[in-house]
């Protein structure tokens, strides 16, 4: 099933996925490895997405353990890292985002996690498990080159294009329709096919969307709400302009 998203990149408004949810979004991105939130921020966003029923990923910075245990217990529904080299890159995310047997994720149940309301521990422990997404976000040579390892950690939900920095490390920035990041996509498309996992592509680009869509990926984040905001003011300022 195809699933519409948007990168929450800058603005914290705690009622987004509300928004997002009746507008037809089918889950969001929240932005902190560029994005400058804190916790609370992130806090009011997952768990109103929680209520609405919206699928919330946050990118994270790094793979350490302080920040991944947080956003989990916060009740998110996922996690990317970025820059996912290597399988071991990833390893990490799932030692900290799931619990046993799968990884190692600290218990603590009294938590937003479980709605203040937590039920017997080791069916909560299973069920988390399978509600918790762990994503690569594959955006350099080597993460296209390892791509088959990458998505065969046990506990890794699939991946995530970012093509502005897969170009950057091909070399080929700033060209529209690059045949390095065509044949990236169609690698990864077929990568996450045959180990059954999902394929993501974050991006504005139509040409890479399109490719992704061939490929066989289901989740597409296309811009973000401060290029919504863009967008809608130069859309007043162009009608007021040309009004008569």
């Amino acid at each position: 099933m195809l699933k519409c998203g948007v990168m929450i990149s800058e603005i914290s408004f705690p009622n987004f996925a509300v928004l997002f949810k009746s507008s037809g979004l089918d889950f969001f991105i929240v932005d902190c490895e560029h994005g400058g939130f804190d916790y609370k921020d992130i806090s009011a966003m997952i768990m109103n997405a929680r209520l609405c029923g919206l699928e919330s990923i946050i990118r994270l910075s790094g793979n350490e353990r302080k920040d991944i245990i947080k956003y989990m217990d916060m009740g998110a529904d996922g996690v990317l890292l970025p820059m996912t080299g290597r399988a071991e890159d990833i390893e990490f995310v799932v030692r900290y985002a799931k619990y046993r047997p799968i990884g190692k994720r600290g218990i603590s149940t009294m938590r937003a996690h479980t709605l203040y309301s937590p039920p017997e521990i080791k069916e909560y422990m299973r069920s988390a498990n399978s509600r918790t997404k762990v994503y690569a976000q594959i955006e350099t040579v080597e993460g296209v080159s390892n791509i088959d390892s990458i998505l065969a950690v046990n506990g890794v939900s699939g991946c995530f294009i970012g093509p502005n920095d897969l170009a950057d490390d091909y070399g080929c920035i700033g060209e529209k329709q690059s045949p390095q990041i065509l044949s990236a996509i169609k690698k990864i498309g077929k990568a996450a096919n045959i180990a059954k996992k999902n394929a993501g592509i974050i991006t504005t680009d139509v040409s890479y969307i399109k490719q992704a869509k061939m490929s066989g990926f289901c989740m597409f984040c296309k811009g973000s709400e401060i290029n919504a905001v863009r967008e809608y003011t130069q859309n007043i300022c162009k009608s007021l302009r040309e009004l008569k």
